[in-house]
């Protein structure tokens, strides 16, 4: 008996009102929605999807038994923040508007595709290099998932350690944090409160919220440090476009949160890879302060980093995970991380990081002519 095709399995198990549910319970204005947002309408969507009676007929995309065992297998990498949210925005918007059948059909194998990492080579020794590695992979939007999950590899495994803070602690003194710190107590209304933390931080840590919030506090901090020109680079500025972009990578890849050298960054400006000075990625939830979730996203920043500017050595950035912060730097051997913060509890602390951040010379955030080796920088 002839096997048959997806138009004839679509002709035959139409949608029909399958996804009304969905769209109803839904509001068709997603575009300034967070990914901890999206990623709850994805798990909304996913069993609307599986209810389908075509799911179970049309084939699977990545060998399973059918589209149905891919749904399952996306409905894991969702929840263990093994996927890249964005993706499934041109899903929604065709199940939202009410697109044809087929068009819907190609979003959702699109995005199950997306989701299913390559075969997992086997490994030998930890010590010994790979010959297959991220700088190997062409110039392909296509090639994405394997291109992650060879960053999986390459980072694996990554090193949290609280020497990295102690490397990084003189050059933090230096930006005289502890009298911005200080000025950032002062007054009727202060920015912080040793019995409270900060003012106005955004309570459920949404992503929009915490962006919005830590604008404002950088600024104020570059006006507290405005008196001293060798703390903070006049041009430096936070940039926080979370769904626009940025130009240069071969896929689209967004950064959450990041510094450029450009004082005039804002809403609308562009943004190349070659611009990002240092990269932050911010996570909704204090659980996701792990090397294999918010570890792995800064990676996937910190690699596009590294490959639009060859002279750069090493990337430092941050992760923001609820109120629990990390500074990270990433290399040519992996990835090593500072032992976790509390922003409310360390005020001192985040504000030298902010700080210094801003402050090229004492970081060393772009170019570095001189050769130093990375066991020095490391300290481990």
């Amino acid at each position: 008996m002839p096997i048959p095709s997806r138009l004839e399995i679509l002709k035959s198990k139409p949608i029909g009102d399958g996804l009304n549910g969905f769209r109803d319970s839904h509001n068709p204005t997603y575009e300034d929605l967070d990914s901890e947002e999206l990623k709850d309408i994805l798990l909304d969507l996913i069993p609307a999807l599986q209810g389908l009676p075509a799911s179970r007929h049309l084939p699977s995309s990545c060998g399973g038994k059918n589209l149905l065992d891919d749904l399952l297998k996306l409905t894991s990498a969702v929840n263990d923040d093994d996927f890249d949210i964005e993706q499934i925005i041109p899903l929604l918007k065709a199940v939202l508007s009410k697109e044809s059948d087929y068009v819907i059909r190609d979003k959702v194998y699109a995005v199950v595709t997306e989701s299913t990492p390559p075969p997992r080579l086997a490994s030998s020794f930890q010590q010994t290099p790979w010959v297959r590695n991220t700088s190997s992979f062409a110039g392909s939007a296509g090639h994405r998932k394997y291109v992650d999950d060879v960053l999986k590899e390459e980072l694996d495994p990554m090193y949290d350690t609280s020497a990295y803070l102690a490397f990084l602690k003189p050059f933090l003194e230096k930006l005289q944090a502890s009298v911005v710190f200080e000025k950032c107590k002062e007054g009727d209304n202060p920015f912080y409160r040793e019995a409270g933390g900060w003012q106005s931080w955004p309570e459920g840590a949404r992503e929009k919220d915490v962006l919005s919030w830590l604008t404002r506090l950088t600024g104020q901090l570059l006006n507290f440090a405005k008196d001293d020109q060798s703390a903070v680079g006049a041009r430096r500025r936070l940039l926080a476009q979370p769904h626009q972009p940025l130009q240069g990578s071969t896929a689209d890849r967004k950064l959450d949160v990041g510094f450029v050298d450009d004082g005039g960054a804002g809403v609308d400006s562009k943004y190349h890879w070659s611009q990002i000075l240092t990269p932050g990625e911010l996570k909704s939830n204090a659980s996701a302060d792990i090397a294999s979730k918010a570890g792995l996203d800064l990676g996937r920043y910190a690699r596009e980093v590294l490959a639009a500017q060859d002279s750069r050595r090493f990337v430092l950035g941050f992760t923001l995970c609820g109120l629990l912060v990390r500074l990270w730097e990433f290399d040519q051997l992996g990835g090593i991380a500072s032992a976790q913060f509390d922003v409310n509890q360390e005020g001192l602390q985040f504000v030298s990081a902010v700080l210094g951040f801003r402050n090229r010379k004492q970081f060393l955030l772009k170019n570095r002519p001189e050769y130093v080796p990375l066991c020095v920088v490391h300290l481990f």
